[in-house]
């Protein structure tokens, strides 16, 4: 999905939305106080989308007036979000007191830190929370937001696709696991996998981890059983669930195999985020993210460790297998947590 505000005149709003579909027309909600007050079927033609072979019609544009919406002038916080999708499109916060900064924080959990994102979510204008789910293209597009100098980004994504969107244009953070609690963290959530897809895998995420879920759901959680499981994975499970902090920084893609030389990388790309946490010290992440965007304490919050997942994760430390298939990211989590002890 594209899509960009052209002008934001009071009376009258423009811009654009271009669907994944290639047929379908965006419908628009524009909310006041989180109610729905009207909904716009987009039809300006933006002929320019038929020639690049974007749209059908080129149906994508729309105008939002007071016919649409009375004393539309005088509202001065409304939010235009897409129909199908729920994303946001426009926010307009004239008495807002949004922080002037541009945050990216990189997800390197598979079940998001939503509770962390909430937390921020008033403090910025515009705020977008998991865009791996809405595809490659509308999470670029989200990146090239204009006029957008209060954002809040979080997203699992691979750094190097982004990486030119993002640095010297955003202060980015990222918060590890410890690997094996991260691990524990997956399985459990892949295992109720159907429980939680439309909340946490994209289409792309649903197909993709597939395998994965079934080697999910076969396991039995008894420390015989997880033995046998990891001694006899496939060559495809590996590859899902094998070192995904490294992939996120080091990788192409979730796809691709780690290149020569990974950790090396890794540590190099964490080197140019402005804070990197570890979750068993989320307290100090906390703190310095309040810091850097000169919030009041307290503000941030983050869910604390569960205790089933933690157990979990004392059976795979017993798993030689599951150290190969962690070798990287222990490697990464191992260095990160030695330098924050380091710094006291």
């Amino acid at each position: 999905m594209l899509f960009n505000i052209e002008s934001d005149e009071g009376g009258e709003i423009t811009g654009y939305v271009v669907p994944d579909d290639y047929e379908k027309t965006p419908v628009l909600h524009v909310l006041l106080a989180g109610e729905v007050i009207a909904r716009i079927c987009c039809g300006e033609p933006r002929p320019a989308l038929v020639s690049a072979g974007r749209h059908a019609n080129g149906l994508c544009g729309f105008v939002i007036n007071e016919t649409h919406v009375p004393g539309l002038a005088q509202i001065r916080s409304l939010a235009v979000v897409d129909e199908e999708s729920g994303l946001l499109i426009y926010r307009r916060n004239i008495d807002g007191h949004g922080i002037q900064y541009r945050l990216f924080r990189l997800e390197t959990h598979l079940l998001p830190l939503f509770g962390l994102d909430a937390s921020l979510k008033e403090h910025f204008d515009y705020f977008h929370r998991g865009i791996e789910r809405f595809g490659k293209e509308t999470a670029t597009q989200i990146f090239h937001l204009e006029n957008a100098p209060s954002l809040y980004v979080s997203g699992r994504l691979t750094l190097r696709q982004y990486e030119a969107l993002i640095y010297g244009r955003f202060t980015w953070v990222t918060l590890l696991h410890d690997p094996y609690y991260e691990l524990a963290e997956r399985l459990t959530v892949l295992k109720r996998a159907h429980e939680y897809s439309d909340a946490l895998f994209g289409a792309r995420d649903r197909m993709s981890f597939e395998p994965a879920i079934d080697f999910a759901t076969s396991l039995v959680w008894d420390n015989d059983g997880l033995s046998r499981a990891f001694a006899g994975m496939s060559g495809a499970v590996i590859t899902l669930l094998s070192n995904p902090v490294a992939r996120q920084l080091a990788s192409d893609s979730f796809d691709s195999p780690l290149p020569r030389g990974a950790l090396a990388t890794a540590l190099a790309n964490l080197a140019t985020s402005q804070l990197v946490g570890i979750r068993e010290r989320a307290e100090d992440f906390v703190e310095d993210l309040e810091q850097i965007m000169r919030i009041p304490t307290g503000v941030v919050k983050i869910a604390p460790l569960l205790a089933p997942v933690e157990a979990l994760a004392n059976q795979l430390r017993a798993i030689p297998e599951v150290e190969i298939l962690l070798e990287v990211d222990i490697d990464i989590h191992s260095q990160v947590k030695a330098a924050i002890q380091a710094a006291g």
